[in-house]
């Protein structure tokens, strides 16, 4: 059932990173393109045990290295402590507030994008504070209001199930 669970959450990130090459990379904003490949493994890394996050975040840094990367495994790495971090941010046990998530995924967010900011300027590769700062600020609030919806939308439909279960169960 496992190894289903995940070969359905890979397929989802390929679909993603899909839609991000063929779509948002064309949408700019503060000359940033949204990054739904960030908002995607933060969503799946919610509801992933922590092998499971850092698989998917592994996988969809690796699709963003092979196609993008003029380093490579940098992305790799990025993105498999993103789901790693928010993986173990989640409290599995209890309810995860919408606005903590948020705030989770833009912290985890904005320490990914000043990491590869610092590695690439290693490597030579030019950096411009206001881009960076742009960076953070576009693919934060994206991923911030990914996961936000995400943890809000599942605590409804989990309440939802809870009620109807309640209810088959009185009418018995």
């Amino acid at each position: 059932m496992k190894t289903v669970n995940n070969l359905k959450k890979l397929t989802g990130i390929y679909i993603v990173f899909l839609l991000q090459s063929l779509i948002f990379e064309n949408i700019r904003i503060f000359s940033c393109p949204p990054d739904i490949l960030i908002a995607a493994t933060i969503v799946l890394s919610v509801s992933s045990e922590i092998k499971s996050a850092a698989l998917l975040g592994g996988f969809a840094g690796l699709l963003t290295d092979v196609m993008y990367g003029r380093v490579f495994g940098i992305n790799i790495l990025m993105y498999m402590y993103l789901g790693l971090l928010v993986s173990l941010a989640v409290d599995k046990k209890s309810d995860n507030s919408p606005l903590i998530m948020g705030w989770i995924s833009f912290v985890c967010i904005a320490l990914m994008e000043i990491v590869v900011a610092l590695l690439k300027s290693m490597f030579g590769y030019p950096s411009s504070a206001g881009f960076l700062t742009a960076n953070i600020f576009v693919k934060g609030i994206f991923g911030a209001i990914f996961a936000f919806l995400y943890v809000l939308l599942r605590e409804k439909v989990a309440k939802r199930r809870k009620k109807a279960l309640s209810g088959e169960e009185d009418a018995q």
